[in-house]
């Protein structure tokens, strides 16, 4: 059947996201504007893949519906997680990671409340009812240290984070 402008109708889908192994988005629409591929990240030089490295599912691009023509040139930041098996994508898991070594650089807190502070990351990443406790955990905590490990700290999570988590603790961002 021909749909808008002669063109044939498809159901609505999503196209497939090129990311770097660091979290830059490359072409949020792979299959349809193969065009703007890269095999490798022109911010940071990283691989590029286009699937989950533990179950091979395509990441999730740009949203496509027939007859809709969407004008942006607004690119959607890279998922933190697979939404076929949950797993953490490498650019998550990295600076998960990170944050939890910077947290064992702060002077400033003791052992307990470095890992309280390592404890809370997981949930900052994910918007789940235990959003809202790790916030206040992470605010109460990170009062305490200097204003140079706050950012730190913020320059490492802040793209991963939930937009929950993000109004909260960096508001106007």
């Amino acid at each position: 059947m021909n749909g808008f402008f002669g063109y044939e109708e498809e159901s609505p889908h999503y196209d497939t996201a090129q990311v770097c192994r660091n979290g830059h988005v490359i072409n949020d629409s792979f299959h349809s504007s193969s065009e703007f591929n890269q095999k490798f990240c022109d911010k940071c030089g990283e691989a590029t893949i286009i699937a989950c490295d533990s179950c091979a599912a395509e990441i999730r691009g740009d949203y496509k519906s027939p007859n809709v023509m969407v004008i942006s040139g607004h690119t959607s930041p890279a998922p933190n997680y697979c939404h076929n098996c949950g797993q953490a994508y490498p650019w998550t898991q990295t600076r998960l990671t990170l944050a939890r070594e910077l947290a064992d650089e702060f002077d400033e807190l003791d052992s307990s409340d470095k890992e309280k502070l390592k404890g809370t990351l997981d949930d900052l990443v994910k918007d789940s009812p235990k959003t809202d406790l790790a916030t206040g955990r992470f605010k109460k905590i990170m009062a305490k240290v200097g204003k140079d490990s706050y950012d730190a700290m913020r320059g490492i999570i802040t793209d991963i984070i939930s937009e929950t988590a993000k109004k909260t603790l960096f508001p106007g961002q």
